[in-house]
């Protein structure tokens, strides 16, 4: 490590930095935890390699937020400000990025036949969708969200009519899980793996999506499926989430689960979505995340390197992006069975119905002669992942969950939330919201917890 930081590990933190580093580790900022975490590990004597295999992280990634600490202490851990361009893309305006890109120039109002980097940029700051934003930014987001200038155009067929039919793809259906992960492993990047189809197929059609090839694992056997067994409930990867909101043991013994599938999106599409797709496509504003955080859920994946269990507060890594490996996939949700004195809830905003939330809380606590046992609280559309409120959780976890108690707590998740300002509302509206919501979940949890116990 001598290269990479001025020692093989970093300089023994103060007492005052090593609590504001627990601090951002425990209940901070997506983005901060894992380098807070980092950060303590390296000063505990746990060397490169093992951060990186404990964090996920790249060898790059952890010594530059080594070498950050060593120069500036714990302030060096905060993101810089970056003149001329936002710190980041919200997940909202990168979806409204994408339906820009599907569209004509004139259908917007806009001269001209064809979309430029520069005339999608002015566009974008115009109509207030991102505040600033520099030609470099806009190409790498138009590359990670697959999109291309031209693309959306090349299934015009004739002036003034664009078909909806996808680019040309190879299609592969595999009768096995061995078979669909050596698909992955050879295909990398170029493949695309379909389960409900219900964000992907979209995409598709409007050419905004183009993989070189499909793989369509609907064929797989036994991945479907809602039981429980050895202390947890288990979903399969491909149950539908029609499925999941008719279980008999969902519907009895997790509310939480049942509030969480009554709000995605309509019934048309909860027949064909399934619950392994909406975590595997990573989006912070589709509504499992938030609850699978409160639930303490953990996901089994299957690679060919074997099967992996991942602990859902290290699953989402980014705005749709997952700590899933290229040749992956989701084969199981595992929920920890409740204990008697258990209630959930799941309070979502929406400007209509199945919408994605403006903001959305999932709630689930214990509670044992009228004291908070264990709580967990998710957040929903208010950050570039899912978030879990730690300080929130923190202020209610010992404690008499009453009404002096709640809004402390519901305060706390609303400061934990790091939204930004888009179409449905500004930063101080969604804040102010994951307030009210997150109280409205708390009472709603708390009064199924006293009815249950």
């Amino acid at each position: 490590m001598a290269p990479d930081v001025p020692s093989r590990f970093v300089r023994p933190p103060s007492e005052a930095e090593r609590l504001a580093l627990i601090g951002l580790r425990d209940a901070g900022p997506a983005a901060s935890r894992a380098r807070a975490g980092a950060v303590l590990l390296s000063a505990a004597g746990v060397p490169v390699p093992e951060i990186m295999r404990r964090l996920r992280l790249s060898r790059p990634t952890v010594t530059h937020w080594l070498r950050r600490f060593e120069h500036a202490g714990v302030d060096g851990l905060a993101d810089r400000a970056r003149p001329g361009r936002p710190s980041r893309i919200s997940p909202e305006a990168l979806r409204h990025i994408a339906m820009v890109v599907g569209a004509r120039p004139r259908d917007l109002g806009i001269q001209g036949t064809r979309w430029s980097l520069a005339r999608l940029r002015r566009y974008l700051v115009q109509t207030g969708t991102v505040p600033t934003l520099s030609l470099e930014l806009l190409r790498i987001t138009l590359k990670r969200l697959g999109l291309g200038l031209t693309a959306s155009r090349a299934g015009q067929i004739q002036k003034g009519v664009t078909t909806m039919i996808p680019g040309a793809f190879e299609y592969h259906s595999p009768s096995s899980l061995g078979e669909a992960t050596a698909l992955l492993a050879k295909l990398g990047d170029d493949a695309k793996v379909l389960s409900g189809g219900q964000s992907l197929i979209p995409l598709m059609k409007l050419r905004l999506a183009t993989p070189h090839h499909l793989v369509d694992i609907n064929g797989l056997p036994g991945l479907a499926y809602v039981r429980e067994d050895g202390g947890a409930l288990r979903i399969g990867g491909l149950t539908r989430e029609a499925d999941l909101e008719e279980s008999d043991v969902v519907r009895r013994r997790y509310p939480l689960l049942l509030d969480t599938c009554k709000v995605i999106a309509d019934p048309i599409v909860r027949n064909m979505a399934t619950v392994g797709g909406n975590l595997a496509h990573g989006d912070p504003a589709n509504d499992h995340p938030a609850t699978m955080l409160a639930l303490g859920a953990e996901v089994v994946a299957v690679g060919t390197a074997g099967e992996r269990r991942i602990p859902i507060g290290a699953f989402f890594t980014g705005p749709f992006s997952t700590a899933l490996r290229p040749d992956e996939i989701v084969t199981e949700i595992r929920v920890p069975a409740p204990r008697p004195g258990s209630g959930g809830a799941y309070v979502k905003m929406e400007r209509k119905v199945g919408d994605f939330a403006t903001a959305a809380v999932a709630v689930q606590l214990t509670l044992a002669d009228g004291v908070c046992q264990e709580i967990g609280i998710g957040l929903t559309n208010v950050g570039s992942v899912p978030i879990k409120a730690g300080k929130a959780e923190a202020a209610l976890r010992g404690k008499r969950p009453d009404e002096a108690a709640i809004k402390q707590a519901s305060q706390l998740a609303a400061e934990a939330a790091d939204p930004s300002a888009d179409l449905r509302g500004s930063v101080e509206y969604k804040r102010d919201l994951v307030r009210v919501l997150t109280g409205r979940a708390l009472r709603k949890a708390i009064e199924r917890a006293q009815k249950g116990a």
